[in-house]
């Protein structure tokens, strides 16, 4: 019993379900659907949808990473602007910003 205890506060699994296994493969399975889905939507050229494929497939976290990675930096955030979030409104606030003078310093 003592063994048992142990084991489970150190978190060492001894036998791990196939249950285990099954739900880790369905889960990459969905996030897979849902990259290659994402990739075929895009207006890329057929060369450029290959590679992203074969990146999913092929190096599967490392490849959803990457993706995400790519997605983000070529994402169209020009809906920030209406928020009050974009670039052009930050530089018109540091324009409009009035200079602060500390007493005593010149």
């Amino acid at each position: 019993m003592l063994q048992v205890l142990t084991n489970l506060l150190t978190l060492k699994a001894l036998s791990t379900p196939v249950e285990v296994y099954a739900g880790l493969a369905l889960v990459w399975l969905l996030m897979l659907a849902a990259g290659l889905a994402s990739v075929a939507g895009r207006s890329w050229p057929l060369m450029l949808k290959l590679f992203w494929f074969a990146v999913l497939i092929f190096l599967p976290v490392a490849g959803m990473a990457l993706y995400c990675l790519c997605c983000l930096c070529l994402a169209d955030y020009s809906f920030l602007r209406v928020l009050g979030l974009g670039r052009s409104h930050t530089r018109r606030l540091i324009a409009k910003r009035p200079e602060r003078r500390v007493k005593g310093v010149p």
